[in-house]
């Protein structure tokens, strides 16, 4: 089945953001992140490669085994609720190195997965599978032109990419609309989108962490959630919400577990001073989540109209 992708570039095509292009985060500041590395990020992350909060349950274990668990398990909940086993199309967006598309192409019944990123990094991983059932666009959301509808839209944390701190609040208001306009048009009649986000909780943009802003995702900012359910009014239902801040804790604490394990490993990588700043990152990440300074959420809607 061809590819749906479309050869724009980082700043081509879609409504006007800030700087006159799409209205998030730049391709260079993602791949600031990102492109460190594939087999960086493998040192810490679980072996599917799955970069967002798991969804975890009474009896889970601490360990390596019980944290990929729930990252399946996380999968599998955006897979269900987007009503996605079976279908002929998917589309997941902010694609990372693919865990959702192969989760839906390898073992819930799906015909075709097209990805979307902004990073070479994830495109290569994907691509070097080898998966025909899996193609991924190289462009943001804005710039993207399917060949036909999808059944369903998975999207795990892109959100937080889809709007700058140096964005006004009607540039970012207008950025969201934007966004759950494409995805309406970009779905079936009645089709389904399953999201997950992390939200600003008792924190504003003020508070915005200069050294996340700076060091880690630089050029990104947060949405709040009822700024999301408004951009999606009269063209979603929202079928289902759930927030699940403490279990970001519980998931920046394996990543950080994960890296200090493979210290050594690391540092010969990236060296030491990016080892240092992940640490970082993941402990004020760590923080915000457990005083709610942040919120994780699951959002679920259904295409209306």
């Amino acid at each position: 089945m061809a590819p749906d992708t479309t050869q724009a570039t980082h700043l081509g095509g879609g409504h006007p953001g800030p700087g006159g292009g799409h209205p998030g985060t730049s391709s260079d500041a993602l791949r600031s992140h990102y492109d460190i590395g594939t087999d960086f990020f493998g040192l810490w992350l679980d072996p599917s490669l799955t970069y967002s909060c798991a969804l975890y349950e009474d009896g889970d274990t601490g360990d390596a085994a019980g944290f990929l668990k729930a990252q399946l398990r996380k999968l599998d909940f955006h897979i269900d609720a987007a009503h996605a086993a079976g279908a002929d199309r998917v589309l997941d967006i902010g694609c990372g190195w693919g865990s959702m598309m192969r989760r839906l192409a390898d073992d819930r019944g799906v015909g075709h997965v097209t990805g979307m990123t902004m990073t070479e990094a994830h495109r290569t991983h994907v691509d070097a599978l080898g998966n025909p059932k899996l193609a991924v666009a190289l462009t943001p959301w804005a710039g993207f032109e399917p060949t036909a509808p999808y059944d369903a839209i998975v999207s795990l944390e892109a959100f937080e990419h889809f709007a700058r701190l140096t964005s006004t609040e009607d540039e970012k208001r207008a950025g969201y609309r934007a966004f759950f306009e494409r995805a309406h048009n970009w779905l079936k009649p009645g089709g389904r989108m399953s999201i997950q986000t992390i939200v600003y909780g008792t924190a504003t943009k003020a508070d915005f962490s200069t050294f996340c802003a700076t060091e880690v995702f630089p050029d990104s900012d947060l949405p709040r959630l009822h700024e999301v359910i408004e951009a999606s009014d009269r063209l979603f239902e929202v079928e289902r919400l759930r927030m699940d801040r403490q279990m970001y804790v519980r998931t920046f604490q394996s990543w950080l577990d994960g890296l200090r394990a493979n210290r050594g490993r690391a540092e010969a990588i990236v060296g030491a001073d990016i080892v240092r700043r992940f640490e970082n990152y993941c402990g004020v990440f760590m923080i915000g989540f457990h005083t709610g300074r942040m919120n994780l959420a699951r959002i679920s809607f259904r295409k209306l109209g």
